[in-house]
């Protein structure tokens, strides 16, 4: 049965090699005045900024920069943006640069309108409302990674907030009105990424289609981009990490991660993402890399409950078998082999455990204590992508899951 359902895609997507020239043309449909939101390190990217800028400049459009945008931004830095776009007058805010980039603008947008702070819209806020306006937004990714371009999510980093007031909340924004008016995808401008974020880049890709494929919320049509987004990813991952010149394998891996946007968009993610947020808010394990951490295990988690998924994704990836375990099981494997092949972790290593546990990594009580708190975290962040998630999870569920990552023998 296929059930009710709804999808949205609002957002006009641009796709192609080049496209980057059009930036002036498509903000001028928009408005006059744009906020273009960017890196505040931009080592690598200077040309492509200085090419942005002046595509706007030729199209008559009048340009504020900010680029004060680190990885994972603070909360603090929409609403320091939405001031910049007030007193600029800005029409619209153009994020040019990887997720965080493209959260950041997205947050500002919001506050630019509707006031308050990004914590007044968070959805780990019981106290949240719904955003009331936002600036238009284009989006112009650089990596093919969060799908943020696409999607109506934007995921900032709080502080004081949540059950461990000492511990930082990743949290998102999730509103309609944060979709991007446009998306702006050129495959060049990803052309030359290092191999270790091209990586971990397409971890993220990966996780979202994965978790959109198998949540609870997925419908045919966010089913039919996930598995898509899938298909490409695994074909075309490994390429892209092992030559980062060639076109062919950028352009379909930016495909895929717009695909996997637009996926989770509508169905949301599971599991794997409730680990990767607390990862990163509790142990600050960069984004992509603790997406990889958490995908295997998830996939091992949710067998029973999503086998016939695997089993689906494995046929799509030319995975056979005599039977569907065979089959689904051959699929998760596939998946691990992948996120292994291009060099990215699936555990936690014993450094980072110890310095967040304040103890050495053999201490029972101290290992246990921080995977007490990693799983409040992210119950605390997260708790919509749990409820999705193919198979139940409890608290001490979860606690159980950090703690196998807590070990090398994954």
């Amino acid at each position: 049965m296929l059930g009710r359902w709804e999808f949205e895609l609002p957002t006009q997507v641009r796709f192609g090699r080049g496209r980057l020239g059009e930036l002036g043309t498509v903000v001028r449909e928009i408005g006059r005045r744009a906020l273009l939101v960017g890196y505040r390190d931009q080592s690598g990217l200077e040309q492509l900024y200085a090419r942005a800028a002046q595509s706007l400049r030729d199209a008559d459009v009048t340009v504020t920069e900010l680029f004060d945008v680190p990885p994972d931004p603070d909360a603090e830095l929409a609403a320091t943006g939405a001031e910049t776009a007030r007193q600029a007058q800005a029409d619209l805010v153009i994020g040019l640069g990887g997720g965080s980039v493209l959260d950041a603008a997205k947050g500002i947008a919001v506050l630019a309108r509707s006031g308050g702070t990004a914590w007044d819209y968070t959805t780990a806020n019981e106290a949240h409302r719904s955003v009331p306006e936002a600036l238009p937004i284009v989006a112009v990714p650089t990596t093919s990674g969060t799908g943020s371009e696409v999607t109506p999510v934007a995921v900032f980093t709080h502080h004081g907030v949540g059950p461990d007031a000492d511990v930082p909340l990743k949290a998102s924004i999730s509103s309609p009105l944060i979709r991007p008016r446009v998306a702006l995808i050129d495959p060049d401008v990803t052309l030359g990424s290092p191999p270790r974020l091209t990586a971990a880049c397409g971890a993220d890709a990966l996780g979202h289609a994965l978790e959109a494929y198998i949540s609870r919320a997925a419908n045919p049509l966010s089913s039919a981009l996930a598995a898509r987004a899938v298909r490409l990813i695994v074909k075309n991952l490994a390429r892209a990490v092992e030559d980062t010149g060639d076109p062919e394998p950028r352009e379909a891996l930016s495909l895929a991660a717009m695909l996997a946007g637009a996926a989770f968009g509508s169905a949301g993610v599971v599991m794997t993402h409730a680990i990767a947020q607390a990862l990163g808010a509790v142990l600050h394990v960069p984004h992509g890399e603790a997406v990889a951490i958490g995908t295997p295990i998830n996939l091992h988690y949710n067998l029973d409950s999503a086998e016939e998924q695997y089993a689906q994704l494995a046929h799509y990836c030319g995975v056979t078998s005599e039977s569907r375990r065979e089959q689904a099981e051959g699929f998760v494997e596939l998946i691990a082999d992948l996120l292994r092949s291009v060099g990215l972790p699936n555990h936690i290593d014993s450094k980072t455990i110890a310095r967040a546990a304040g103890a050495d990594v053999a201490d029972e009580a101290a290992r246990q204590t921080l995977a007490e708190k990693l799983a409040r975290n992210a119950f605390a962040s997260t708790h919509v992508p749990l409820k999705l998630n193919p198979r139940r999870v409890r608290p001490d569920d979860l606690k159980q899951v950090f703690l196998e990552l807590f070990s090398t023998k994954n």
